[in-house]
């Protein structure tokens, strides 16, 4: 199957994201009650292309270039986190099914570019067996985002003997569901966790992980874009950046519309209040410009298949840790300024401000272990984040 490039841009996503604000705003209280988002949300993202944007041209997505990702994310974020995470992030796991083999490609895609694929990032009591033409997989997958709407699950493993995990593509129909997501933060994601057991897995559907990450993985045979056939470590650990930027903008908005509503008791006009809301949307806007920054040095390294080097490297971790911490320090100025008429749950801005701790819980926006490896890198010492250590 074959299909030319719709050059779509960045802009139309945000237009298209925009477009749906008004419904996912209702939708977002139901979202965050049934720890799911609604079919009706799923199949408006699709429709919107909203989840179509590293999907090949070949299956019938729309290929973009690297940061598209950012944009889906920051654009839902400004009326629901949940459904950012599931379109910024779950939404970008094309990629990495892009660098599979070609026929893992047509299992997923052969049928139409609408499908979810949910990842699992904490695994429990996991055994890797080999068996004649690939592995028998048990065990559990927690987090695994939007699982109840997903097609696919990518969960990763170590096979026997190996040195290194590898990631095994798991059609949904192998696996078992556990309804365990009760969380504070998030909750309209659905990351629930998964269990297998002896489930076979396919030579075919299987890569490791320096496959997946190197130049010219198996998805090169027939695809040029350098987010498939390049080598993509520069652009690993970025995703969630999206997310973040706009829940952290959701709330200085809404923090304005409530300032600019005489029945919320804030007064706008003082000097005090003025000071502020310029420190958080300063803080804000210093963390866009880092994001933005820091997809300028991905594109321009990874697109031409050059390694970052490691100076690159460091700045890159600093900048998006930083930029999360930006985020955080901005929106917590804002809420210690509401009165208590704002702490009931179901005001929106609780949800935004919710959402977005939930989201920094994440470890690759940790403060600790990556400002301390990152000067640790500087340093030259051995660091806790592998992609610093080498040289």
């Amino acid at each position: 199957m074959t299909q030319a490039v719709l050059r779509t841009s960045p802009l139309s996503l945000a237009d298209a994201a925009r477009a749906l604000a008004p419904v996912l705003a209702r939708r977002a209280c139901t979202a965050e009650i049934d720890r799911r988002l609604s079919s009706e949300t799923m199949t408006d993202l699709f429709a919107s292309r909203l989840l179509q944007y590293y999907v090949p041209a070949r299956f019938g997505g729309l290929e973009m270039d690297w940061g598209a990702q950012i944009t889906v994310g920051r654009y839902l974020a400004h009326t629901c986190g949940s459904t950012s995470w599931i379109g910024g992030v779950v939404g970008s796991h094309a990629l990495y099914i892009a660098r599979m083999s070609p026929q893992a490609q047509e299992d997923v895609w052969g049928n139409g570019p609408d499908v979810l694929v949910s990842t699992g990032s904490v695994m429990r009591n996991v055994t890797v067996d080999r068996k004649d033409g690939g592995y028998v997989l048990s065990g559990r997958w927690s987090f695994c985002s939007g699982v109840d709407h997903a097609s696919w699950v990518l969960l990763r493993a170590s096979p026997e003997g190996a040195h290194e995990q590898s990631y095994f593509l798991i059609p949904k129909s192998d696996l078992t569901i556990d309804d365990d997501w009760f969380v504070s933060a998030m909750s309209g994601s659905g990351s629930k966790s998964v269990i297998l057991k002896d489930a076979f897995v396919p030579d075919y559907r299987i890569l490791s992980m320096s496959g997946m990450m190197a130049a010219n993985p198996p998805g090169a045979q027939i695809h040029s874009h350098y987010l498939y056939a390049g080598n993509f470590r520069p652009f690993s650990g970025s995703n969630l950046m999206g997310p973040i930027l706009g829940a952290a903008e959701s709330v200085l908005y809404e923090f304005q519309r409530l300032a600019e509503d005489s029945a919320s008791g804030m007064n706008p006009q003082e000097v005090q209040w003025q000071l502020l809301f310029a420190e958080a949307a300063a803080e804000i806007g210093a963390a866009e410009r880092l994001i933005d920054n820091m997809i300028e040095v991905q594109t321009r390294y990874g697109s031409v298949g050059q390694p970052l080097p490691k100076l690159e490297r460091i700045n890159l971790v600093r900048d998006r840790t930083f930029a999360a911490r930006l985020c955080l320090n901005g929106s917590s100025r804002l809420m210690a300024a509401l009165d208590a008429s704002n702490v009931r749950s179901d005001a929106p801005i609780q949800r935004m401000y919710r959402d977005l701790t939930g989201m920094l819980q994440q470890i690759g926006v940790n403060w600790d272990r990556n400002m301390i490896s990152c000067a640790k890198a500087t340093l030259d010492f051995l660091t806790e984040v592998p992609e610093l250590n080498a040289d």
